[in-house]
Formats: structure tokens, C-alpha cells, sequence
């Protein structure tokens, strides 16, 4: 995940250049999804938040801390020279609070940890790389890329993150081809 100390995006294109050179190296045929999320760190449901933290066994007094910095959060906007209105924040997290990518990082791990991807590519069909909100799925086939990617926009709805069908990046056999439309048909 990413903002992990002596962890960075470096690392991860590696990670994937490693992939894509290894199994070119063995002829393996890999299909490929990049995966961008639309808002993401102002839409993720906040209750969902909180469960990430009990999951993780943060402790009770942390927890309860966290969330009072989350609850009946009120914020005005501001145009040109005057405020707006009031209004309550009822998801996402604060913008430039130094723990909102620590949060989000442990919903995008919980969230992949659902997926139930592991091993490596070479015993399994599908893997994730992943770095903050950027996803990778790859896939032996392109019916389980289907279905891999199907999963991943289900499970992210549950933590009130929709994925952005303008900005999916597809990879096939080497071939990038940038994905419009999300909705990836069945195999027949």
C-alpha cells in the first residue's frame, strides 16, 4: 500500500515492469486493468472507516478519537469573497489531515484483502498490485479479468467508491489500450 515509509511508486513500477518482462521472458499470456477511483478520498463512507480501524485492532481510545474528528463534520465552501451556507460532511476524509491517507490506505487494504488475491501470477489467475488508490488487477484470462474487475467494483460500492470508467487503462498482451467504458463484457 502506498505512504509506507521506504515505500514508493518507484517500487511499484517495478513491481509491474518485473511482471510484464516475466511473462513475455516465459510467454504468458497476462491481461491487465489499471484502476482509478472517481473522489475517492472524499467518498469513502466514514462507518466504513471505523470498521477498518477495528479490523486492524487499533485500539478503542484511538478509535473513538478518530471518529469524533469524523462525526457531524460541517464545513462552507467559499466563492469569490462569501461563504456558503453551512453544511454537514457525512463522507470521505478531511482534506490535508495529515491521517486521511493513512485512513484511506486502510479501506483500499481492506478492500483488496476481500478480493482474496494471493499468491503470484505464475500459481494463480489473478493478482493486485496496488500503490494508494491506483490498482492493478492482472489476470491470466480475460473471463477472469471480467469477473476479477466485476468483484472490484462491487466490493469498492460498499465502501462508497466508484470507480472511474473514464480514466481505466486495459493491457492486453503488451497492447494498451485506454478502457472509456468499464463495463467489460462477458466471454462467450
Amino acid at each position: 500500500m502506498g505512504f509506507r515509509s521506504n515505500r514508493c511508486t518507484i517500487d511499484h513500477i517495478f513491481i509491474i515492469r518485473q511482471i510484464f518482462e516475466k511473462s513475455h521472458e516465459y510467454n504468458i499470456d497476462l491481461y491487465n486493468i489499471f484502476v482509478d477511483y472517481t473522489h475517492d478520498f472524499y467518498s469513502v463512507y466514514r462507518n466504513k472507516l471505523i470498521e477498518c480501524l477495528k479490523v486492524f485492532d487499533v485500539p478503542d481510545k484511538l478509535i473513538r478519537l478518530i471518529a469524533l474528528t469524523l462525526i457531524q463534520t460541517r464545513a462552507r465552501g467559499k466563492m469569490n469573497r462569501d461563504f456558503t451556507e453551512e453544511f454537514i460532511v457525512e463522507c470521505g476524509v478531511k482534506q490535508g489531515d495529515p491521517l486521511s491517507a493513512i485512513l484511506f490506505s486502510l479501506v483500499i487494504d481492506k478492500l483488496l484483502k476481500k478480493m482474496e488475491l494471493r499468491g503470484n501470477i505464475t500459481t494463480q489467475l489473478k493478482k493486485y498490485t496496488a500503490h494508494t488508490d491506483d490498482i492493478l488487477l492482472t489476470t491470466r484470462t480475460k473471463q477472469s479479468l471480467v469477473d476479477t474487475f466485476q468483484k472490484l467494483k462491487e466490493i469498492s460500492a460498499q465502501y462508497g467508491l466508484i470507480v472511474n470508467g473514464k480514466k481505466n487503462t486495459l493491457n492486453v498482451r503488451g497492447k494498451i489500450i485506454t478502457y472509456k467504458n468499464y463495463k467489460l463484457t462477458r466471454c462467450t
